[in-house]
């Protein structure tokens, strides 16, 4: 897996996009032949961008964002080397026209002083009144909800002590993709549960989703039509009377024991810091 980048992944994921789509990345993913890829899918994007990447406003919206160009690579290098020479390139350059949002996060600490970070997010939702820029940016910050699904995957779905089995190559690639179709099936489970309660999915138990599961596997609920609609039904009932409670805003510390990581170590007798904390989201408007 070693010798395939991120972005060669991620082009294998092109394939699933639909035009009812939002998709959220961070800010390894942007760039001109990536965010054509995946826009040619019909797939709206909502991406982080670095903060050196330059993008020359060419209007500014009412709610503070304005609309860009996302540059071709010989475009970059053009401007570049005007930039370079003191010159100033008059003619529009050639890309995609994009939407650039700026805007802070304030983390409130329950100990400590706040911190706040400078978010950039460039979206091809070129119109404020239908996308507006503080609606992006709270959307962007769900992204950290993969977290949680990955805690699901590795953990709660494969339960304590659970190893994989195989021993060949294949059948490993056989055992993961199992693990990620029966994830996907639960998911769906759990949003259409929240659906039909009117609730956010995230408030939809994982835990006890797989126990309801479960149950149904042993009690051969897939046996005919009737019987699996009848199971799906029970279990949406089950799962919006166990709602957990909304979920809390939380942070956590960036301390690791590797030697390597850049991080503050944490040793064994060290405390954690409270992780309940309270953010503050404000769109930057740029001047006109």
């Amino acid at each position: 897996m070693a010798r395939f980048s991120e972005h060669k992944l991620a082009r294998r994921l092109l394939a699933s996009l639909r035009g009812d789509m939002l998709l959220l990345a961070d800010r390894n993913f942007a760039g001109y032949q990536l965010w054509g890829l995946a826009r040619a899918t019909g797939a709206h994007l909502a991406w982080r961008i670095k903060k050196n990447l330059v993008f020359v406003p060419l209007r500014v919206l009412s709610d503070g964002s304005y609309l860009s160009i996302m540059r071709t690579p010989a475009e970059n290098i053009r401007h570049g080397q005007a930039r370079a020479a003191g010159r100033t390139l008059t003619e529009p350059p050639r890309g995609h026209l994009v939407r650039i949002i700026e805007y802070t996060v304030t983390i409130h600490p329950q100990a400590g002083p706040p911190r706040t970070e400078t978010f950039r997010l460039v979206t091809s939702l070129l119109d404020h009144r239908l996308a507006p820029a503080h609606q992006l940016a709270r959307a962007y910050h769900q992204r950290w909800e993969i977290e949680n699904g990955f805690a699901e995957l590795k953990n709660r779905l494969r339960g304590a002590g659970f190893i994989l089995r195989s021993k060949a190559p294949e059948l490993i690639y056989q055992e993961i993709y199992a693990l990620l179709t029966v994830y996907q099936a639960l998911c769906a489970l759990q949003t259409r549960a929240a659906e039909h309660g009117g609730t956010d999915p995230d408030r939809i138990s994982f835990t006890v989703t797989v126990q309801l599961a479960r149950l149904a596997v042993a009690a051969q609920a897939a046996a005919d039509v009737t019987t699996l609609a009848a199971a799906r039904r029970e279990a949406t009932t089950e799962l919006l009377a166990a709602l957990l409670p909304p979920r809390r805003n939380r942070q956590c510390q960036r301390i690791k024991k590797p030697s390597k990581n850049t991080f503050e170590v944490r040793k064994r007798d060290q405390t954690r810091t409270p992780s309940n904390v309270r953010y503050t989201l404000k769109v930057t408007k740029h001047p006109t």
